[in-house]
């Protein structure tokens, strides 16, 4: 563990850094009592309340990539985390090479992450972007429901000079279809994705 002085006019005050480890071993003692929780580098987020659009949106997620991803093809996990160097995202959805009963580990990469975004847009946007760069994500998708689009950022660079981003940015209004990198032959209409 490790320790960050911030500096305040009253007083200094330490700010706890969680490594990997340290958040698996405190999940598996149920530490976290059902909050929705996450560890995005080194820092222990704790996720609003997800509302009624958001689950909702993560439902016809699924329900649209089970269609382009069978079970014998890939795998879809639903607000799993994953282990990303040090940090334990849950995205909404990931999708992983390799049927459900050979992926018995949190996945260290993906052919998909899908966030559902609202109140946290600008988190997933820079934060989450930068993450999924870092870790070689080739496909980040953001479905934002306030702006009724999904926001698709592909191409991950930069990662080995410290700058990881998406090279590619290209948003999908909801009369538009889009095709996973994992899957061109499949055609999503961005309406079905669309509380």
């Amino acid at each position: 563990m490790t320790y960050a002085t911030i500096e305040s006019p009253a007083r200094r005050a330490q700010r706890f850094r969680w490594t990997g480890e340290e958040f698996d071993r405190a999940s598996e003692r149920g530490t976290f009592d059902r909050r929705r929780v996450e560890l995005v580098d080194g820092d222990l987020l704790e996720l609003p309340p997800m509302n009624d659009p958001h689950a909702q949106a993560v439902r016809l997620a699924n329900y649209a990539l089970l269609r382009v991803f069978p079970e014998n093809r890939a795998t879809i996990s639903v607000q799993c985390p994953m282990r990303l160097g040090e940090s334990r995202p849950f995205p909404d959805l990931v999708v992983v090479s390799g049927t459900p009963r050979q992926v018995i580990e949190h996945p260290t990469s993906a052919l998909l992450v899908i966030e559902i975004s609202d109140s946290t847009l600008d988190f997933d946007r820079i934060d989450k972007a930068r993450l999924y760069a870092a870790h070689g994500i080739p496909d980040y998708w953001i479905i934002n429901l306030n702006g009724k689009c999904v926001e698709v950022r592909r191409n991950p660079i930069g990662a080995e000079i410290g700058d990881p981003q998406f090279g590619e940015l290209r948003v999908y209004s909801a009369s538009q279809t889009l095709s996973p990198l994992a899957a061109p032959e499949a055609v999503l209409k961005v309406s079905d994705l669309l509380p």
